[in-house]
């Protein structure tokens, strides 16, 4: 099995593409809620980070074992990979306990300090199942329609080069090393592209071999697009009104929804031309 994941066309329902979760699984059920979600129909894909800082990201991350739920791998997942011997032996640092502690993973430190060896042992064997599964890249659909996802951002401008590059990489090979691949390093933290862009620089450069590019990991005030690349981390697990999730619906028009933590509703409809339509809406 190899780091990259084909979809096929949904003939049954629709399919969703949501920003980084990041443990915040009753945000996520209420948005699904709104958009009138059907788990016996409708697929969501997420672009990774879908562990840390939230309340709950065990069950968030178990969201990998419904067959409606499909991921990309985030740097959180990677992160806590990295550690995965050490996890494994309940042999933590005092270093290796505060990276943890700094990227949120608190949830996963208090298991490792109450649970008994057994159930430890079959926490985190179930957790770096879960993880070892994710794929860092997905295509849903095939020829003009096309969509990508990713976490951070591609090493170059072609989606099916890069496909190439992950394909020769085993997935378990890469789980089990604690150190990335420098030719594929940059899907998992890459943020040059969108800082170029907060910058002013506006490249509206497209990603060939693909129609639209969905990606993560920045966070942004509301959906950014250039090209066919677009941004859709909005920071959900941040205690802020002006923060929120994510979710686009996948068409001949991206439909773009953001749900703020001040309960308003901003909607984004993208085509391949520059310039999005958009409301908002006050939730009573």
């Amino acid at each position: 099995m190899t780091l990259f994941k084909q979809l096929l066309i949904n003939p049954n329902g629709r399919d969703f593409v949501v920003g980084d979760i990041h443990g915040n699984l009753a945000r996520l059920e209420k948005v699904l809620d709104y958009h009138q979600f059907k788990p016996e129909s409708d697929r969501l894909i997420a672009v990774g980070d879908l562990i840390n800082r939230g309340t709950d990201s065990l069950n968030t991350l178990r969201l990998l074992s419904e067959p409606w739920f499909f991921s990309v791998a985030g740097n959180h997942e990677r992160m806590i990979s990295h550690h995965r011997q050490a996890l494994t032996r309940r042999q933590l640092t005092a270093d290796e306990r505060q990276k943890m502690a700094s990227i949120g993973a608190q949830w996963l430190l208090d298991a490792y300090d109450a649970l008994n060896e057994d159930k430890w042992a079959d926490l985190i064997t179930e957790i770096m199942n879960l993880i070892s599964q994710m794929p860092l890249m997905i295509q849903v659909g095939n020829g003009s329609r096309a969509v990508g996802v990713i976490h951070a951002e591609l090493p170059d401008w072609d989606w099916n080069r890069s496909v190439t590059r992950l394909e020769r990489i085993k997935k378990v090979k890469f789980w089990d090393q604690p150190r990335d691949e420098p030719s594929i390093e940059s899907i998992l933290w890459g943020s040059s592209q969108i800082e170029s862009l907060m910058n002013g620089e506006q490249n509206d450069r497209h990603i060939s071999g693909i129609a639209w590019v969905i990606q993560g990991h920045s966070v942004l005030t509301t959906p950014k697009r250039a090209g066919n690349r677009l941004w859709i981390d909005t920071g959900a697990y941040e205690n802020q009104p002006s923060r929120g999730l994510t979710i686009a619906e996948l068409g001949s028009v991206l439909t773009v929804t953001t749900h703020f933590r001040d309960l308003r509703i901003r909607t984004e409809r993208f085509n391949l031309t520059p310039q999005p339509r958009f409301h908002s809406v006050l939730m009573s």
